[in-house]
């Protein structure tokens, strides 16, 4: 069981982080890359890294990819990094701190390529998001 933040703390979001790349070349990367994102992610986000779940999306065929409404057509890596939190429990400094660290992580792991690929910090409102049956702010209530 995971151990609730205390008072003190305040209550932390558990981040989702996905990642949809057109290659994620071996189980050795992605496990690397996984690990990579969740010590990013505790570090700076100030995030539990027992709640924190990192899943990968393959996409492998290149007629799934437009760039500038063309199929993408070369074997250059493209990428979306996404990561889900509980709205207000990060600065806009930490923000982008990981912005530009998992940026470092992912395009070390798949290569750089002028294609644009994109990160992004999506922030849902504790009320409406929760894991294990529990809102955020349900979990924020039992806490205090």
């Amino acid at each position: 069981m995971v151990a609730l933040p205390t008072k003190r703390e305040g209550i932390q979001a558990m981040p989702l982080i996905t990642l949809r790349a057109n290659k994620i070349s071996s189980e050795k990367i992605r496990s690397s890359l996984a690990e990579s994102l969740s010590l990013i992610t505790e570090k700076i986000l100030r995030k539990n890294k027992q709640v924190i779940v990192v899943r990968f999306e393959a996409v492998d065929q290149q007629a799934q990819w437009y760039v500038g409404g063309a199929v993408k057509s070369d074997d250059e890596a493209i990428f979306e990094l996404s990561i889900i939190v509980t709205k207000g429990t990060n600065t806009d400094s930490e923000k982008a701190e990981w912005i530009a660290q998992a940026w470092r992580l992912v395009t070390e792991a798949l290569g750089s390529a002028p294609h644009p690929n994109y990160i992004s910090i999506q922030e849902i409102d504790g009320k409406s998001w929760g894991y294990n049956g529990l809102s955020q702010e349900q979990r924020k209530i039992q806490s205090t």
